[in-house]
């Protein structure tokens, strides 16, 4: 599987290198099409990366965010990735809140996927997502989905609810593999050497994307991967 890799060997070096990528990738999709349609992880690696990425000038008046996965905790629950997006990229980015479409975890579960899924096939109406911001789990999660990633998420579904015993937040709403597939670029993140041993273990594999979801990314070959050794 072809994919292209940056190598950072500090903390100040991972962020800048991808601050650096990731915004000549949004400021790319906005010259192509007009507009930039960005997923965002959530997690402690790209804390640090989004509070940077905030604060480069881009026009960001022209950028849609959403949200890859998010944990059916409240809205400012320290859990919550939109809780993390917003104490992050949005306190320095002007993107106007009808351009950002996060879950509306008030909702019961199955509600709010379906809820999330309308808003999604609004967002994606005109094109695919311009660019995806991965991470990858220590058991080969992407997203929310756990390996073995059930059947239902390969079918032709948008988002989905989908559980681990793995954390300590059970219930998770993620975009399915089919979406992940569509987006034009992907940008995974991996910061440590146990990441980085599990992401070896993903790209010498067979593909499997039951067991390796990552491999529905690398598979389009438009993936870069920012190691921070």
């Amino acid at each position: 599987m072809k994919y292209e890799r940056i190598t950072a060997v500090s903390d100040e070096e991972f962020v800048i290198k991808s601050v650096a990528l990731l915004a000549q990738k949004i400021d790319d999709a906005i010259v192509e099409r007009g507009e930039c349609i960005l997923g965002l992880s959530g997690g402690n690696t790209p804390r640090p990366i989004y509070e940077a990425l905030g604060k480069e000038d881009l026009d960001w008046e022209k950028v849609k965010i959403f949200l890859i996965d998010d944990r059916h905790v409240p809205a400012e629950d320290d859990e919550s990735n939109q809780n993390l997006v917003r104490d992050t990229l949005l306190k320095h980015a002007d993107i106007p809140a009808n351009q950002c479409y996060f879950p509306d975890t008030s909702l019961p579960i199955d509600t709010c996927v379906i809820a999330y899924t309308e808003a999604l096939v609004h967002l994606f109406h005109a094109h695919a997502p311009d660019l995806l911001i991965l991470g990858l789990g220590n058991d080969g999660h992407i997203a929310s989905l756990f390996p073995p990633v059930s059947e239902e998420a390969f079918g032709e579904v948008i988002a989905l609810h989908t559980t681990t015993d793995n954390f300590s937040v059970y219930d998770r709403i993620s975009i399915s593999p089919l979406i992940i597939m569509s987006a034009q670029e992907h940008v995974l993140l991996i910061k440590g050497e146990e990441k980085e041993k599990v992401f070896e273990e993903c790209v010498n594999s067979e593909l499997d994307p039951v067991r390796w979801p990552l491999h529905v990314a690398l598979a389009t070959e438009r993936m870069t991967v920012i190691i921070k050794k």
